[in-house]
């Protein structure tokens, strides 16, 4: 026994293939070099997690994703499924965040861009990399991979951003309309660590949120209302040190300092590598994805083009991350539930010439059609839209009385009508009520068409389907008593068995009603128009189904309060607040409008 034992023990210990052989099936498949210090041009150096598959045989490409949030790898778990199929992933902090140096200061800036830059060259000369960089990731991560393509690595072979936000155009603020949500990141990053027990203790920052809102507060003082630190993420506004969203709040309106680190035309001609994008018919960040897209598509060499794609499906902002069964309350069929590691890596493979094109990627523009839950494809947005269709807002009487006698969306444009009038008092607090009763609103919700102030309209039964697929639009030609105010509107496909399904939904301020950089207040007796544009999306509407236009003041804890005297934004008093006397004119010399984009026929459509 003990011959036998001791035998097997010195076959054990025998180096070898065999021993190597077991030491790899034993082990994960990858190793980690953890908080490697990666010096930038200005002798900062920020701290990065690499992983690498196990054994390296020899140099591999690499994947970036340069982040605000964690490096570890563990709450997505994109690096062991890239490492998986044969590339090294490097996860990096942008400066003041974990063992980073430097501030956060230019996160949103251009800073990142050159961080970036330095990142995939440091990357690019490593033993183990064969030269080739791609990046990689969401939301803030998205920003940072459009900053660093806008510096032009020379190693940086592609970058595929969803969901990314757009600094000055779709955060912090939304048309004009400062966002809440802002100071909630700031206390999920506060810091150098991520603050998961904050994020996740959703009635502690929305009952803050609920109580400022309650007690008029401010929107200057929503952050400190929070609890964050003004020290914390500060910015140098005209020589003065000011917190994050003071900055921002000081700068509503003012296209120089909002847009000023965005990529400009000449930066994504520059461009000499490929794109894929992805964002969600319920993105809150679509209109930055689409702008970024748009603005590579204009500008970038057709070389470059050729393997540029967008990925469009129904998804929320999270939910284009990782796609599940069900987003904000709307069932999602299964072909729509993607794998996005493994997109993405098909990709990487593809446009490094190791594998072929990805199936479901077989146009430059792949988009979901709810409804008839399919796949579909076109050579570029514009071609996924084949005309439209227009119904009139029409109601005699010139006021809905409510949803259940509301006003009527029709074909025809209607003759002489009184307008409706909707009354917006910044001094009623509707959402402290739908905080009691209506706390898990989702895309299914219908309360908002039987609230106090709302108007609404329908269209009589379908009596065939209708295909979408672009932006909504509704023209709604207004006149106020005050010289400015906010409307929230949303459109809803209302089932004959009486359930809904919301289309789209856009909020307005007056004064923003020619874009988020003109600022021009309403004048006594002027009649201007708001253009509501809804995010794009594709659905059919089957025949029977009805749709739905709200209209409402918005007066909501996640934005910034209007108290319509067209004062400083965000500075104004509740002592001077005026109610506003809102005429929204739906006649046949001032029309007010939805816009449906229909969608293309398929090509095989007969």
């Amino acid at each position: 026994m003990f011959a036998s034992l001791l035998a097997a023990s010195v076959a054990i210990a025998q180096p070898g293939s065999n021993a190597a052989a077991a030491a790899a099936h034993a082990g994960p498949g990858y190793d980690i070099e953890m908080s490697r210090m990666i010096p930038m041009r200005d002798g900062a150096a920020l701290e990065a997690w690499i992983t690498k598959p196990s054994p390296l045989a020899a140099k591999a490409p690499a994947v970036l994703e340069l982040t605000q949030y964690d490096i570890d790898g563990s709450r997505r778990h994109e690096a062991t499924a890239l490492v998986a199929r044969g590339y090294v992933f490097v996860q990096t902090l942008t400066r003041g965040r974990g063992r980073s140096g430097g501030d956060k200061n230019d996160s949103l800036g251009l800073q990142v861009g050159r961080d970036g830059y330095d990142l995939v060259e440091w990357i690019a000369r490593q033993s183990w990399c064969d030269g080739r960089v791609f990046m990689y990731g969401g939301s803030f991560v998205g920003m940072t991979q459009w900053r660093t393509a806008a510096q032009h690595p020379p190693h940086l072979a592609g970058i595929a951003p969803y969901v990314p936000i757009y600094p000055g155009w779709d955060v912090p603020n939304t048309n004009g309309i400062p966002q809440s949500w802002s100071a909630v990141i700031l206390g999920y990053t506060a810091g150098r660590g991520l603050n998961t027990g904050f994020i996740a203790n959703a009635p502690y920052w929305q009952g803050k949120m609920l109580e400022h809102y309650a007690a008029y507060g401010s929107f200057a003082t929503l952050d400190e209302a929070i609890g964050i630190a003004q020290d914390d993420w500060w910015m140098n506004d005209r020589g003065k040190k000011k917190s994050f969203m003071k900055t921002w709040l000081d700068h509503v309106g003012d296209e120089m300092f909002n847009l000023a680190a965005e990529p400009k035309a000449q930066d994504y001609a520059a461009m000499k590598f490929p794109i894929l994008a992805a964002t969600g018919f319920f993105d809150d960040d679509q209109p930055g994805a689409l702008r970024y897209y748009r603005g590579y598509i204009a500008n970038a060499a057709a070389a470059q083009k050729d393997k540029s794609l967008l990925v469009i499906g129904p998804w929320d902002h999270g939910g284009t991350q990782r796609p599940e069964k069900t987003i904000d309350g709307l069932a999602i069929p299964d072909s729509a539930v993607l794998d996005m590691d493994k997109l993405h890596a098909d990709w990487y493979d593809w446009v490094l010439g190791r594998g072929a094109r990805p199936t479901l990627l077989s146009d430059r523009v792949t988009y979901f059609m709810l409804g008839a839950n399919e796949w579909r494809h076109a050579a570029s947005l514009e071609a996924a839209t084949s005309g439209s269709m227009d119904f009139f807002l029409s109601v005699p009487e010139g006021t809905p009385e409510s949803a259940f006698r509301s006003g009527a969306l029709t074909r025809e444009m209607p003759g002489e009508q009184p307008p409706a009038v909707i009354v917006s008092d910044p001094h009623e607090l509707p959402e402290l009520d739908v905080a009691d009763y209506a706390a898990d609103e989702n895309l299914t919700s219908q309360f908002r068409a039987f609230q106090k102030r709302a108007v609404v309209f329908h269209s009589a039964p379908l009596d065939m389907p209708i295909e979408i697929a672009g932006h909504m639009k509704l023209e709604l030609p207004v006149q106020s008593d005050t010289p400015d105010f906010d409307l929230w509107a949303q459109v809803m496909m209302v089932m004959p068995d009486g359930c809904a399904v919301r289309l789209g939904e856009d909020i307005r301020r007056a004064r923003f009603r020619d874009g988020p950089f003109k600022q021009e207040l309403l004048k006594p007796d002027q009649i201007a128009t708001l253009p509501f544009e809804f995010y794009w999306s594709a659905r059919r509407i089957p025949a029977g189904a009805r749709l739905r236009v709200v209209v409402a003041p918005l007066n909501s804890p996640n934005y910034q309060k209007n108290y319509n005297t067209g004062g400083r934004i965000g500075y104004e008093n509740i002592a001077d607040a005026r109610v506003a006397h809102i005429k929204l004119f739906h006649d046949g010399r001032h029309p007010g409008r939805l816009v449906l984009p229909l969608a293309a026929p398929k090509p095989d459509a007969r």
